[in-house]
């Protein structure tokens, strides 16, 4: 167990060497997009490190509680910050998207999350006997999450669209459908069917 909260500590480490001096330098810019980038890695590393919790001779109900932390809140709540964050720090410094729609597309992920993130798993109690308007209310809030992301994909997917305006577009043709991709396959899968 040692060596895997160890390898949750080096990735948190090694993103915040990065993110850090961009974070203390006295540039004078806006870093709110920075700042959500910053604490959507560090709650990705703390919230799976709850699947940490449990090993193989701890009793199910408590392997189940800590699983529903890794499945239902880190990969529906802090995962979709994480990407939608993540993409739109790319985005914004690819020059895709302005700087102001990347972080309003992250502060929207980021507060549907903390307004929506616990009445979104409403829809996985289906099993427990849960009335119909709680996972109604579950099921809203879980396709509201994946907005963010879609509408950050569309406006890259926009932009990419003038690429023969300049020539550097060329050359991240692949990197760019990749991500206008994740934000499609996101959009579907999460919001369609999920």
């Amino acid at each position: 167990q040692i060596g895997k909260f160890a390898g949750i500590a080096f990735w948190l480490l090694l993103m915040a060497r990065a993110i850090f001096p961009a974070l203390l330098a006295p540039n004078g810019q806006d870093k709110n997009l920075l700042a959500l980038l910053t604490s959507s890695v560090v709650c990705i590393g703390l919230f799976y490190g709850t699947g940490l919790f449990y090993g193989e001779r701890t009793h199910i109900s408590v392997m189940e509680y800590w699983r529903w932390w890794v499945v239902h809140l880190w990969v529906e709540g802090f995962f979709e910050v994480f990407a939608t964050t993540a993409l739109a720090f790319i985005f914004s410094t690819l020059g895709l998207v302005s700087y102001r729609m990347a972080t309003a597309a992250s502060l929207a992920s980021a507060s549907l999350f903390m307004l929506g993130g616990v009445p979104g798993t409403f829809h996985h109690l289906y099993f427990a006997g849960t009335t119909t308007p709680v996972m109604a209310v579950g099921a809203s809030f879980s396709a509201l999450e994946v907005v963010p992301l879609v509408v950050l994909g569309h406006e890259a997917w926009e932009h990419w669209r003038l690429q023969h305006k300049t020539p550097w577009m060329a050359n991240l043709r692949w990197p760019l459908m990749c991500f206008v991709a994740v934000a499609f396959w996101n959009m579907l899968g999460a919001g369609v069917f999920g």
